[in-house]
């Protein structure tokens, strides 16, 4: 039996090199493959093992706090902890630290939005008039929005300065009077004059718009050189030393004010390693004052805005009709009328008001302080839907109540006609605001004092493909989204500014301690969050090294302990990873066009889902690889049958048993297999380099079993029939014949029948261009599925950059072992057929014409195995990826297209050898 097949290996040189071709390239494609994709899922894993964990692995949040996107998507907005005020118990949060496996449980307590103005008196000493005193005009307007937005200030401010004392009627304080009424001017003689005669005016509250730049009348001040606001303390001097005048200007700031366990937020983010000036928060003590919130202040207020001030010198008599007593409604129209001249423009920034504020906010002197009236609690900013990865913020109002302070009614020293809201607040809105006002009660008011301040710079980095943009202390990044929007924006990022309402809002910049969070509950008028006052949760869990399954595990159990103890909602933050998503902002109110912007959304448990997607791909790409180079090599080794039937039919009657039949085919596809595996174990070396992938090493030797099992496994059908064919029929034509008789008309007609005379080795060939259409369709599938839930996150961009290539290097390979063997089904047709087809040729039958019938009949093998392939893959990328992307279904169409196109492209070679038919010598031999 040995020399048999030796003998019909050597004697069918062709039809063996065929096979062995397959094998070889199905082996070696295998090995170098199936190496590329564990290398790659063994990067993967390594990526996502060095990126997986952030500052907490579960964050535990109030039920029905998931917004509808976060549903649908899995994507969280970036600092949308700042936006939850309230909603978890400190009985809950006591109990989740009781759960086994917590290594820190640290809360934030997002009290609400706390404005605070501070002033920054500039130096005019050098603009005034000569003589006594001089009247000046400050204009002013407030620029955001890397200076797309600008809001004017309607009204001036006029700043009376005098070089003569002043001093203050502090009964008329203490009635509720304002500085500037209760000031008198010392003049030559030891007359006085009252101040407010004539800047005393003022407007109806209730008539007035409540921002600062809609004033329907001027705003105005005074200043001595001699005595600054009058004879009440250094503090009011701002800096100024006696002789100098100073102008104020004021910008105004909102904090989110927040409150941590001080312990655990320095074990979970390292804030007291963060501290730059002064001390750390501490629990609360017996000496400290009842009503003094202490407060730890970030360094840099996230904020782009400044103002452009330009300041005006009115002529001489401006001012000394003040010293005559010049009604203020008399006064009012002339200061309108002259303007004066410009003798100065400048430019305010936040960072030097913000940094004066903290200083003062500080070093507060005796009988001073800051007093926390009211504060604001946002709700998120609501988007429709554009698209899978865009959306469009919608604009809100809120009722000019929300701004009102109930601390202006009768305090002593401020203006009761003072605007409640910020100058930035008169833009568009996005945001709806719930103002919260703190009683006062018998203790007195609640004050607040910056004891420290803290870089959030310092604080402790983790990777960029895995933090959370939701994290408490990080700004917020809101990035051109196209080239026109980069125009616009200078290529920078838009920025918060005063806006309490606007679309970005700061992470929280003022922190205190729970004991706090408690007080100012209690204090807030309703009580709204006194039974529930934290927000959220933040869980590291102990033991967890990496993305192993016992460390997930770990977290999962953690997870599902935290829900039964608290009945909260839990998410698993570890492995996730910030998300670009496209928001459509709409124009704003003073001058900012519509932009586009970019922000990095939080996408939840990416880490999870690329393994899993990682495992799924590799597992669908290997079991393809296989299955196509299964169906080749049973296709050759059929093919092979069926060229000797004739011959195993002798053999048959000569006596050979059916084992014996049945062991020389096996044999014969077994040494190719053998010799093909060697082949492939010297070609995957040159083949790895030259694709850029590692040597396979001992690896390699894997593809002789491989190749020897493959062609054994596929050989068995063939050689089972080559021992079950009857002795009498084996010199039949291996055909099935026709139920009826029929007459095919023309090149199609008889393609068909050409196709379905021998249904099996159609649908053979066509079964192997299906399982490449079929592979390259469940691959998009799984492409953009994994597109849809992780690629877009940061990380997930990472990983799918190295995927890629090896998985459409398999399919390649797979649409190339289809290719040979659609060819190899035309030509095994052609050589059965031949006496046909040289009795077509001879009838008159053009070569054109009997190319065109082997063309057409290798089409239609394609289209038959695009429809299935087609089918199949669209059924599986929908149950792998959750989902049909319309990639995938365009994807599909060109994998169909390419099947048809190279199963045509196939037929090329049968094509020309029927054109080159001996036809004499055919039609002689029958």
């Amino acid at each position: 039996m040995t020399r048999l097949v030796w003998a019909q290996l050597r004697h069918r040189l062709a039809r063996a090199l065929v096979l062995l071709l397959g094998i070889v390239v199905a082996a070696t494609g295998f090995t170098v493959l199936t190496g590329t994709a564990e290398t790659q899922r063994l990067e993967i894993i390594g990526t996502v093992g060095e990126n997986f964990r952030a500052q907490y692995d579960i964050l535990v949040r109030p039920k029905n706090s998931a917004t509808t996107i976060e549903r649908s998507q899995g994507l969280v907005r970036a600092n949308y902890l700042s936006g939850i005020f309230g909603g978890i118990t400190f009985d809950q949060y006591e109990r989740i630290k009781q759960v086994n496996g917590v290594e820190v449980a640290a809360p934030i307590g997002m009290i609400g939005h706390v404005v605070h103005t501070a002033a920054v008196r500039v130096d005019v000493t050098d603009l005034l008039h000569e003589g006594d005193r001089t009247m000046l005009r400050v204009e002013r307007t407030r620029v955001t929005d890397r200076g797309l937005t600008r809001i004017p200030f309607l009204q001036p401010r006029y700043e009376y300065v005098t070089r003569r004392p002043v001093t203050l009627d502090f009964t008329e304080v203490a009635d509720g009077g304002e500085y500037v009424e209760a000031a008198e001017e010392e003049l030559p003689g030891g007359r006085r004059v009252r101040l407010a005669t004539s800047l005393g005016w003022s407007q109806d509250p209730a008539r007035t718009s409540p921002f600062p730049s809609e004033r329907t009348l001027p705003d105005r001040g005074y200043w001595s050189t001699r005595t600054g606001l009058g004879d009440i303390g250094g503090y009011f001097w701002d800096g100024l030393k006696p002789g100098q005048a100073g102008v104020p200007l004021y910008q105004e700031f909102p904090f989110v004010l927040a409150a941590v366990d001080p312990d655990a937020e320095a074990r979970l983010a390292g804030l007291a390693g963060a501290m730059v000036e002064g001390r750390y928060l501490t629990a609360k003590a017996a000496k400290d004052d009842p009503n003094e919130i202490p407060l730890i202040a970030a360094s840099v207020p996230y904020a782009d805005q400044r103002d452009e001030v330009v300041i005006r010198r009115l002529p001489a008599e401006a001012a000394e009709k003040v010293t005559e007593g010049v009604p203020a409604k008399r006064l009012l129209p002339y200061l309108a009328a002259n303007r004066g001249e410009e003798v100065r423009r400048l430019t305010l920034d936040a960072g030097q008001v913000y940094e004066s504020m903290l200083d003062r906010w500080s070093d507060l002197s005796d009988g001073h302080y800051v007093p926390l009236t009211r504060y604001w609690a946002s709700g998120p900013v609501e988007y429709r839907q554009r698209g899978a990865r865009e959306l469009a913020a919608l604009p809100v109002r809120n009722g000019s109540g929300v701004w009102k302070d109930p601390w202006f009614s009768g305090v002593a020293g401020v203006a009761k006609d003072s605007p409640g809201a910020t100058v930035g607040a008169s833009d568009t809105q996005f945001r709806t605001l719930n103002r919260r006002a703190v009683s006062r009660r018998h203790t007195g008011d609640l004050k607040s004092r910056v004891v420290g301040r803290f870089d959030p710079a310092r604080l402790p980095g983790f990777s960029e493909l895995t933090r959370l943009p939701m994290e408490t202390y990080n700004p917020p990044a809101a990035t051109p989204g196209d080239g026109r929007t980069a125009a616009l924006l200078g290529g920078r990022d838009l920025l918060p500014n005063d806006n309490v309402a606007g679309y970005l809002q700061t992470p929280p910049l003022l922190l205190t301690s729970l004991q706090w969070l408690e007080e100012i509950a209690e204090r807030t008028e309703g009580r709204p969050a006194a039974r529930a006052p934290l927000s959220v949760i933040r869980v590291r869990v102990d033991g967890v090294t990496g993305p192993d399954p016992v460390s997930r595990e770990r977290i999962s159990q953690v997870a599902r302990d935290i829900v039964a103890a608290t009945g909260l909602k839990v998410d698993i933050t570890v492995g996730s990873s910030p998300s670009p998503m496209t928001v459509d902002l709409p124009a704003g109110s003073f001058g900012r066009p519509a932009l586009t912007l970019r922000e990095d959304w939080v996408n939840k448990n990416v880490a999870y889902r690329i393994l899993n997607a990682a495992d799924r791909k590799s597992l669908v790409l290997f079991v393809l690889v296989l299955a196509v180079c299964g169906l080749f090599v049973l296709n050759g080794a059929a093919a092979a049958v069926r060229a000797r039937r004739s011959e195993l039919g002798v053999l048959a009657c000569l006596g050979w048993s059916r084992p014996k039949l049945f062991g020389t085919v096996l044999c014969e596809v077994g040494a190719i297999g053998l010799l093909a595996g060697l082949l492939s174990v010297a070609l995957a070396w040159p083949v790895a380099l030259w694709s850029g992938v590692a040597p396979p090493g001992q690896r390699a030797w894997l593809a002789v079993p491989a190749a020897v099992t493959l062609a054994l496994l596929a050989g068995l059908t063939p050689a089972w029939r080559a021992s079950r064919v009857p002795p009498a029929e084996a010199v039949r034509p291996a055909v099935r014949l026709p139920r009826r008789a029929r007459s095919p008309r023309g090149v199609a007609g008889l393609a068909v029948s050409g196709l379905t005379r021998s249904p099996g080795r159609t649908l053979l060939g066509a079964a192997t261009l299906a399982a490449a259409v079929f592979g390259l369709t469940v691959l998009l599938g799984v492409t953009y599925g994994f597109r849809g839930r992780v690629v877009g996150s940061l990380l997930g961009d990472a990983i799918v950059v190295q995927a890629r290539p090896a998985d459409y290097a398999a399919v390649a390979v797979m649409f190339g072992l289809a290719v040979l063997a659609v060819a190899d089904v035309l030509y095994l047709g052609v050589r059965e057929r031949d006496t046909e087809l040289a009795a077509l040729r001879a009838s008159g039958w053009s070569g054109g014409s009997l190319a065109r019938l082997i063309v057409l009949e290798g089409a239609c093998i394609g289209l038959l195995g695009a429809l299935a392939g087609v089918l199949g893959g669209v059924t599986a990328a929908f149950a792998l990826a959750g989902g049909l992307p319309s990639a995938v279904v365009v994807g599909a169409a060109v994998a169909a297209v390419v099947a048809v196109t190279l199963a045509a492209l196939a037929s090329a070679v049968p094509a020309l050898l029927v054109q080159r038919l001996p036809l004499a010598l055919i039609l002689t031999r029958e």
